[in-house]
């Protein structure tokens, strides 16, 4: 009796096992169903865009321009502010090897005068094929560009001394932009 016990005890012991072993093997077969369909969907995403044609990079720098006049009249109410200057930069930012862009832009008081009321940059992705708005830069402190190398957005943080001119403040701090989700700090 207790032979038959023990033997029953195994017989369930192992078909319990089996039943667990076959499903940790189906959960890990529909696993590699997933992984197979998301690299079918990429293979076909990356045909599509293969049949589209490139753009260079000053095709990149139009349609940033495009898409910042397109969103600069928000900007601007924001400020209460006018366009005083806009420059766009590029380089790779993203670390994709395709040469990103960089609107700069600063903001002078639509009532007029010579007063910096706002400035910032605009920072587009270039993915070859069209260019989008990853973030944006409006620090509190004055800032003035520098460079985009190494895959990093140098600018330098200015201030006024006691005897500088509104014109030019001579303190000059090196920075660089850190971009997180969609902000650039």
């Amino acid at each position: 009796m207790k032979q038959n016990i023990r033997f029953s005890t195994v017989a369930l012991m192992s078909l319990l096992m089996a039943g667990c072993s076959n499903s940790a093997k189906e959960k890990e077969l529909k696993l590699k169903e997933r992984e197979l369909l998301l690299k079918e969907k990429e293979l076909s995403l990356k045909e599509k865009q293969a049949d589209r044609p490139k753009i260079t990079t000053n095709d990149a720098v139009r349609l940033a321009e495009k898409k910042f006049q397109k969103y600069l009249p928000k900007i601007l109410a924001s400020h209460d502010a006018v366009l005083d200057l806009q420059q766009s930069y590029t380089g790779d930012f993203t670390g994709d090897g395709i040469e990103d862009v960089a609107i700069y832009f600063s903001l002078a008081p639509s009532g007029g005068g010579n007063a910096l009321v706002g400035q910032g940059l605009t920072l587009y992705q270039n993915s070859g094929y069209d260019v989008k708005v990853i973030a944006g830069y409006e620090p509190e402190k004055l800032f003035e560009f520098d460079k985009i190398t190494g895959g990093r957005i140098h600018v330098q943080e200015l201030e006024y001394t006691e005897t500088d001119g509104r014109c030019c403040p001579s303190i000059k701090t090196p920075h660089i932009i850190t971009i997180s989700g969609s902000r650039a700090y």
